[in-house]
């Protein structure tokens, strides 16, 4: 037998009780849909942002209510993926920011509360799914109807950041 099989043999026997043990992988996260609620019903005074929910880091439930201004955001180092759960509204991607720029929480929020100049306007309703590259400006327009609620993922990709230029 080659030394390369008995290796790869060696390797196979001690990953193998890895497969069938009892109790390694830790359960599912859940959060019940009554959870959820609550927390995303508390929008009064959340602002821009609206209410949200974390479900796991990088994995969130956020509803947006109509009537509030919205920020344009960029996220320099991360991909964010949406899933439009209720609501519909007019989501904006692509162009540039409009200055001045708004403080922001983290590194990864460039934002400002003027919008976007050009980009691609759509209207996007419950199923839907968006996927934002690093550095793409995006902003919820306008929000029909009292609200819109979504499932945001963001994803750091990058540890250098697309560059944002006024």
């Amino acid at each position: 037998m080659s030394k390369a099989l008995i290796a790869a043999t060696g390797i196979f026997m001690l990953a193998t009780p890895c497969l069938g043990q009892d109790g390694g992988a830790p359960a599912a996260i859940y959060k019940s849909a009554e959870e959820i609620a609550v927390v995303l019903n508390q929008v009064d005074g959340a602002g821009a942002a609206g209410a949200a929910i974390t479900i796991s880091p990088g994995v969130s439930i956020r509803k947006r209510m109509s009537g509030v201004p919205q920020y344009a955001i960029v996220h320099p180092w991360s991909m964010e993926i949406y899933r439009i759960l209720e609501g519909s509204g007019t989501f904006v991607t692509g162009g540039k920011l409009i200055p001045p720029l708004a403080d922001s929480p983290s590194q990864d929020v460039v934002r400002t509360e003027h919008g976007i100049e050009g980009g691609l306007a759509r209207t996007v309703k419950a199923g839907d799914v968006l996927v934002l590259q690093p550095g793409t400006p995006h902003w919820f327009s306008r929000i029909d109807g009292e609200f819109i609620t979504y499932m945001e993922s963001r994803i750091q990709i990058s540890t250098h950041p697309i560059r944002y230029d006024q």
